[in-house]
């Protein structure tokens, strides 16, 4: 090797390690940016191929050096800063969240509201920055400006999300489940009243709320009940009496204390045939708000026996106290209310939740991975695309149970850190300072003895 291979050589170490240096540079920087993926450099040496002997190295007489290249760790896992907003998610596990660089932001004012429309590039650029938050048009975009592309839920197919914040509307009572044992060492006239409660078709959290009163009447005769029920405001307000029997053990295949039979004389009501093992149900059409609402109360099912687990289902036994037990009774409607916020679930559902505790769930965040992670395009604001060697994009969806696409999960309320660790940067700049130095003292060194080469020619 020459003077020149030398001073060749050291040159491409100096440059190696000032290559190395900027990338230590650069994840100190971003130490602190969340959703950054730390860059290490990867080292590899030069062997030149002019040979005089039959080994490429031990007889070759060209200087060799180093080339110094970015080694990037995409896929590597950060770790989580819990921030408590709603908006807010984290990828645990592979994957890269889609979303879309705005192109055109449109801000109007329509009857006295203000609303936004935005336009993406039809290109997809994928994060790992799930700092969301909806902006002035309902829609998800993080802290670098990127828009949200989520799916339709059950789905892979990608689009801008913008937030439907209209108010969820009321869903009326249809059915009734009503649960009890009423006791069969009760009193001639014995009565127990119970209030349920149901909702009309326009019933908010402040309206459209009724009381369906169910009554309980023991008769004088054995095993014989009476049920009355007053809904309604306006038409029929009153149902019944309907008679309710219990066997008492003499009329196989009913067993002793299990619902026998049902029957009434009033019109407005509709009952199930008494069947062994047949539902046992009542039908009524009472009137809210000068509209009748069809309902259905549910006791569960004849000669059935008692089952806590049971929705629905009426039984008599004696009882200490001379009362019903077991009572429980539930409806199916659900009041309407304003929307809330959006939240996020580990399988990245986007949850619409609404001010009385109500939340539907429309969308999801869906998932891309790709065969070589480490080799997508990097861009500024922390994004990727995709390249030749990184392959193209997978999309998967957490809660699918084939996960095809090898996708994570989430981890909601909650962002990806840096994947930099301060501690180790410092010992490789350390190192990458000793290498510049050490190669600088060959240069030098190379520089003083071809300047005493030439001086001899003097």
């Amino acid at each position: 090797m020459t003077f020149f291979g030398a001073l060749g050589t050291a040159v491409s170490g100096v440059n190696a390690a000032a290559t190395w240096v900027g990338s230590i540079s650069d994840n100190i920087a971003n130490s602190t940016t969340n959703g950054y993926k730390v860059v290490n450099t990867a080292f590899s040496d030069l062997v030149h191929n002019k040979v005089l002997g039959e080994s490429p190295v031990i007889d070759s007489t060209k200087q060799g050096g180093v080339l110094a290249s970015a080694k990037f760790e995409n896929r590597a896992q950060g770790g989580f800063l819990q921030t408590f907003q709603t908006t807010n998610i984290a990828v645990s596990g592979q994957g890269f969240i889609p979303v879309g660089r705005p192109t055109n932001i449109v801000d109007t004012t329509v009857n006295g509201e203000s609303d936004r429309t935005v336009t993406v590039d039809s290109t997809t650029y994928f994060t790992r920055l799930g700092d969301f938050h909806m902006d002035a048009g309902n829609y998800l975009v993080n802290s670098n400006g990127y828009y949200l592309l989520a799916s339709p839920l059950g789905t892979t197919r990608t689009q801008l999300l913008k937030v439907d914040d209209s108010p969820i509307e009321a869903i009326p009572t249809s059915n009734i489940s009503f649960t009890a044992n009423l006791p069969a060492n009760a009193t001639n006239g014995a009565q127990s009243r119970y209030s349920i409660p149901v909702y009309d078709a326009n019933a908010t959290a402040t309206t459209g709320q009724h009381d369906l009163q169910v009554t309980w009447t023991k008769t004088a005769t054995a095993n014989e009940w009476q049920l009355q029920i007053d809904a309604g405001e306006t038409g029929q307000t009153s149902f019944g009496p309907v008679t309710v029997t219990f066997a008492d053990g003499s009329t196989p295949p009913f067993a002793a204390g299990r619902l026998q039979s049902m029957t009434t004389a009033d019109a407005g009501l509709t009952l199930t045939p008494s069947t062994d093992g047949g539902p046992a149900t009542i039908s009524l059409s009472p009137e809210f708000g000068g509209a009748a609402q069809d309902l259905t109360l549910d006791l569960g099912f004849f000669n059935a026996s008692f089952d806590a687990s049971a929705t629905a289902g009426l039984t008599q036994y004696t009882t200490p106290t001379g009362q019903p037990s077991n009572v429980d009774f539930n409806q199916d409607g659900l009041p309407g209310a304003e929307f809330k916020n959006v939240s996020f679930n580990d399988l990245g559902h986007i949850i619409y939740n609404y001010g009385n505790g109500r939340s539907q769930t429309l969308f999801q965040v869906t998932l891309a991975n790709f065969r070589e992670p480490d080799r997508l395009d990097r861009l500024d604001d922390t994004t990727f695309l995709p390249t030749s060697s990184s392959g193209t994009a997978v999309f998967g969806n957490s809660d699918d149970p084939d996960n095809p696409a090898a996708v994570g999960r989430f981890v909601p309320a909650t962002v990806e850190q840096s994947t930099v660790d301060i501690a180790e940067q410092m010992t490789f700049l350390v190192q990458a300072q000793q290498a510049y130095g050490m190669n600088s003292q060959v240069i030098t060194a190379a520089d003083q003895m071809l300047s005493r080469l030439i001086d001899l020619k003097r």
